[in-house]
């Protein structure tokens, strides 16, 4: 009877290792495939990263001229801030001596009507 029950469990576990082997060599034969796709995926992205890298050097030439052009409007803006202080400066000075200029003309104006 032991023999039996043995020979059962042997029987069952010889079951199972045979399924978890043909699960191993499915899953074995998935990872390759996988793999494949990896190396193919690979391949892909290193041709398309030669023609990035030749965009990107031209990029790079460019962006130094660009932060030096940045540079000289932010300067030039600046320059256009202060002028613009300066004229509004002189515009206030241009209108106070326009009305001193009405306030003298009236004067005269007056001492040339009491001259008459």
């Amino acid at each position: 009877q032991s023999n039996k029950e043995h020979q059962q469990t042997i029987d069952q576990l010889t079951q199972s290792n045979n399924q978890l082997t043909q699960s191993n060599n499915h899953l074995t034969q998935s990872n390759k495939e996988h793999q494949q796709t990896i190396d193919q995926l690979t391949q892909s992205n290193n041709q398309l990263t030669q023609p990035n890298n030749q965009l990107t050097q031209p990029n790079n030439q460019l962006t130094q001229p660009n932060n030096q052009l940045t540079q000289s409007n932010n300067q030039l803006t600046q320059s256009n801030k202060e002028h613009q202080q300066t004229i509004d400066q002189l515009t206030q000075s241009n209108n106070q001596l326009t009305q001193s200029n009405k306030e003298q003309q009236q004067i005269i104006d007056q001492l040339t009507q009491s001259n008459n």
